[in-house]
């Protein structure tokens, strides 16, 4: 396979990227890569608001999801409410402190995007799209993933 496919796959060189764009961020309000992470799922992911949930991305362990949440209570960027029906469960919600540093790392990923996808047109983006969607879903059959 070419080297520049295996690079984009394994997504080093756009991890490093996207630490650099958040970097700044991470000093102004104290927080941990993880955490960023975190708020921007908890942003997107609607009802999908548990610890468990985040698990699933298979992107952190849940010990460090467990101190990141820890963190950002103290925080106040997120509440942590018992579910009602489940009380080994609880979900999480952004505070209104958070939601300013959410706006903040939306941009920040705008941002970024428009660095990586300058001078592709809209028909390569969704190229690109069709093309990242079918290699996402052959990952997770390969991992024996259910489909989201």
């Amino acid at each position: 396979m070419d080297w520049m496919i295996e690079s984009l796959l394994q997504g080093t060189q756009l991890q490093k990227l996207y630490n650099q764009q958040i970097d700044a961020l991470r000093n102004e309000y104290h927080l941990c890569k993880i955490d960023i992470d975190i708020l921007y799922f908890l942003y997107k992911s609607g009802n999908q608001n548990t610890p468990k949930d985040i698990s699933k991305l298979n992107l952190f362990n849940k010990g460090h999801i467990s101190q990141s949440i820890d963190r950002m209570a103290k925080q106040r960027l997120i509440t942590v409410v018992q579910d009602q029906h489940d009380r080994r469960c609880i979900h999480l919600f952004l505070t209104g402190q958070a939601e300013a540093i959410v706006g903040q790392i939306i941009e920040l990923r705008k941002h970024m995007y428009n660095l990586i996808l300058r001078g592709v047109t809209e028909e390569e983006r969704a190229f690109l799209l069709q093309i990242s969607k079918k290699v996402h879903e052959n990952i997770r059959d390969a991992l024996d993933l259910p489909a989201k």
